[in-house]
């Protein structure tokens, strides 16, 4: 336990470091536009970082799940707990923010539950994360090469594939994802044109992620598998009537 508050804490300091400030000032530009686009009227959001100006005209509660390092804003309604047992009421939020947690996570699976459960029906999910591909993970590679202990990040950052297999295991449906932040040495600010450049020619080359999925109901398949098997009924019909079946072939 005192070994995962140590770490809690190097994390909180590491945002305050030059890499941790090009990322997160990356993070604050494109999460107004989310917000923008889904309106949600209440809005939780897990750990660390915290995320300063909130974009105007969003009328919305903001829930921040503090786990003791995090610096307290007016901003936001504190509440102090753990990600993998939230002490909130289920069904209760719009949407969930998950930024960069989850790669320090010990079981991610369990903190999605928890995510799913708090959510209202139709909720969205919205995660950010380390990329596996990025130089960010080159430079955990080299820290943990050093044994050094004032590295906060030493669990292996979660690929955008396996985080896409969690979250369809834990009845979400995904709906979009984008990688961003691309960064080169020696560089003391983000730069748009390095953005634009991986975006088009190397976008696994990004050192984080965001990923967007909403909360399907416990046992239901996914949209798209509802859709084939209408098809399937639709066509079988067709056939048993004599109807031709104008309508697309579905892909068995």
């Amino acid at each position: 336990m005192a070994r995962s508050q140590k770490r809690q804490q190097r994390a909180s300091q590491w945002w305050e470091t030059h890499g941790g400030r090009l990322l997160l000032d990356r993070a604050r530009e494109l999460l107004p536009r989310w917000l923008t686009r889904l309106q949600p009227e209440a809005v939780l959001q897990l750990g660390q970082p915290v995320f300063w100006g909130l974009p105007p005209g969003i009328h919305h509660a903001w829930v921040l799940l503090n786990d003791g390092f995090s610096l307290p804003t007016g901003g936001y309604l504190q509440a102090y707990g753990r990600c993998d047992a939230l002490p909130l009421a289920s069904m209760r939020f719009d949407l969930v923010i998950v930024p960069f947690c989850l790669s320090r996570m010990a079981d991610p699976q369990r903190t999605l539950a928890e995510c799913w459960r708090v959510l209202r029906p139709e909720g969205h999910i919205l995660i950010m994360d380390f990329n596996p591909g990025g130089s960010l993970n080159v430079l955990r590679r080299w820290h943990l090469w050093r044994r050094d202990r004032n590295w906060p990040w030493w669990r292996p950052f979660l690929s955008l594939g396996q985080l896409r297999g969690l979250l369809e295991e834990q009845d979400f449906t995904l709906r979009e994802g984008r990688y961003f932040q691309y960064t080169l040495p020696g560089l003391k600010e983000n730069a748009q044109w390095l953005e634009l450049m991986g975006d088009r020619w190397w976008p696994a080359g990004a050192n984080a992620y965001l990923l967007l999925a909403k909360r399907r109901e416990a046992g239901l398949p996914p949209p798209e598998l509802l859709w084939q098997s209408y098809l399937r009924r639709r066509r079988r019909r067709a056939l048993a009537s004599g109807v031709p079946a104008t309508f697309a072939r579905d892909k068995d």
